[in-house]
């Protein structure tokens, strides 16, 4: 997968010709290797492509969003992967053990505890997020992720409520969450895991339920990327705020040690995630540490 993100916000065509995308508009044109690309957004319905250029992104990688009548995005599309073991990896996954799931379930809400808290620390809000991440138990039995929300929004952005649509602060969120949530989804089938099976979110209606449990610690990137934008005068996101949140697909985040891209985190958790299934083992599950703030 390549390393640029191309957000397309007025009408233009795109074609391809010896692996160069052309990128034509009334007063621009230009060119992009397509392998330079991880991630393209159509904010506009005003955009023309070939069936190539398709079969070009899903050669290489290259995540595709497109966005409703309110600019948020709303479909992915991502290539087939040539995965000789899809099949063996079903069975393992539909198999996986209540104790496994409830272990990895366990991981994965103490890892987004704690980049909670680490984004409270970065705008110097003293909190007791780590301590309530240290009490989460197998499966989040009593519900640890959702007390330490309600401590977390309430530090991060005062008189705030996730329900409200209308809020400017939710908009950005969601628009940040629909951007991470194509990268998840391509790296989750990539792995050869099934989308649709989750560890903890089980609805018969979300082809997605993995997908949702996995980017739970990749919302905090978002979280902070907003809380760091001025959003006082706005009461919808500018093309310049959504390409900041666009941008936090390149913020680092820390595995293993090493600060590495949100794109390349995904990755490699999904591909832990396919390891732990298959050995049976939570330990062998990778979450980045949010650590290195942009």
């Amino acid at each position: 997968m390549g390393w640029r993100i191309l957000q397309l916000t007025k009408p233009c065509k795109l074609s391809v010709k010896q692996k160069q995308l052309f990128y034509e508009s009334d007063d621009t044109r230009t060119t992009i290797p397509i392998e330079d690309l991880s991630v393209v957004v159509l904010e506009t319905g005003f955009v023309q492509l070939t069936g190539h250029v398709l079969s070009e992104f899903a050669a290489n990688d290259v995540v595709l969003l497109t966005c409703d009548a309110s600019h948020l995005p709303s479909g992915t599309f991502f290539p087939f992967h040539d995965n000789s073991r899809y099949s063996e990896m079903a069975h393992i996954q539909v198999a996986a053990s209540e104790p496994l799931k409830k272990r990895i379930w366990q991981s994965v809400v103490q890892q987004k505890i704690l980049n909670q808290s680490a984004v409270l620390c970065a705008l110097r809000t003293e909190n007791a997020l780590s301590e309530i991440a240290k009490r989460v138990q197998s499966g989040d039995s009593d519900n640890r992720e959702a007390y330490a929300a309600q401590l977390y929004w309430r530090l991060l952005f005062g008189d705030f409520t996730r329900r409200d649509d209308a809020n400017i602060i939710n908009k950005a969120l969601n628009y940040g969450y629909a951007i991470v949530r194509g990268c998840v989804a391509r790296n989750i089938v990539a792995a050869g895991l099934l989308p649709c099976f989750g560890i903890h979110h089980d609805n018969q209606l979300n082809q997605f339920n993995l997908v949702d449990d996995m980017m739970e610690p990749l919302r905090p990137f978002v979280d902070y990327c907003v809380a760091k934008l001025d959003l006082s005068d706005c009461s919808n996101l500018t093309p310049e705020l959504k390409n900041k949140l666009i941008s936090v697909l390149l913020a680092n985040g820390n595995m293993n040690g090493e600060a590495i891209s949100l794109l390349k985190c995904a990755e490699m958790m999904a591909a832990s995630l396919a390891k732990a299934f298959r050995q049976k083992d939570c330990r062998l599950l990778n979450l980045p540490v949010l650590e290195f703030l942009y």
